[in-house]
């Protein structure tokens, strides 16, 4: 099974599957130069993208027929923006990719076994949980993974608050004002939108953003409901 946008490569074409192969996260470490005694002081690990390649064999002799299910894969290696990329070896998660390069194939080697389709993450290199974990807010939560998970604390009302305050017991963030409507408040991204508008001129610059963690005994008081998905690198 590898699954592009919820579809089945399989399903679409008879392509026999050679490998997978699965680059790790490219780490960028970020160091600061010590002044006076040799070497350097280690700040923070960053990283940037993972590059997912599928290696395949088309079998198929009839010159028309092999074009028609290039064409197929080609249109299901879709590199208009990011999708949900599934395979079988890591069940229940998925990566964020778009595709980067289709695979250049001969019209004469119908035989030839090293086609590539190569799947670059950018926006989120980390496996995901296909699970949308939902919890009221002001309940006990615990988020499993290895890296930092995706939150959102979103509210359907129909009047709207006055100082809203949210609060994982050590950093609160308020807003002056949460109008009425579907909010969504992306602890990732560090944005609140009500129906896509943004509502972050009403964020009081005094509060601290709150910062989403793995771990037990979580708590985020306030009012509506905390969705997260965990990660893994």
């Amino acid at each position: 099974m590898i699954k592009f946008n919820g579809v089945d490569l399989e399903d679409i074409a008879p392509v026999k599957i050679e490998d997978i192969q699965v680059s790790p996260i490219s780490l960028s470490p970020v160091s600061r130069s010590r002044a006076i005694r040799m070497g350097s002081e280690f700040v923070r690990m960053g990283g940037s993208s993972r590059t997912i390649t599928i290696t395949f064999a088309l079998l198929e002799m009839n010159r028309d027929e092999r074009e028609a299910a290039m064409q197929k894969i080609r249109d299901w290696a879709i590199i208009t923006g990011e999708k949900t990329l599934e395979l079988p070896q890591f069940s229940d998660k998925h990566l964020e990719c778009v595709c980067t390069q289709h695979p250049e194939e001969s019209y004469r080697k119908w035989w030839e076994n090293k086609l590539k389709l190569v799947f670059t993450c950018f926006n989120n290199p980390f496996w995901t949980s296909n699970d949308l974990i939902e919890i009221p807010c002001g309940n006990l939560f615990s988020i499993g993974g290895s890296a930092q998970p995706l939150i959102t604390i979103e509210r359907n009302g129909v009047t709207s608050l006055s100082n809203a305050t949210y609060s994982d017991g050590s950093s609160s963030m308020t807003f002056s004002t949460m109008p009425a409507g579907r909010t969504v408040i992306d602890l990732n991204r560090q944005t609140a939108a009500i129906g896509g508008t943004s509502i972050m001129n009403y964020y009081v610059n005094s509060s601290t953003w709150l910062v989403p963690r793995i771990g037990s005994n979580q708590r985020i008081t306030g009012a509506g409901t905390i969705k997260y998905r965990e990660r893994w690198v």
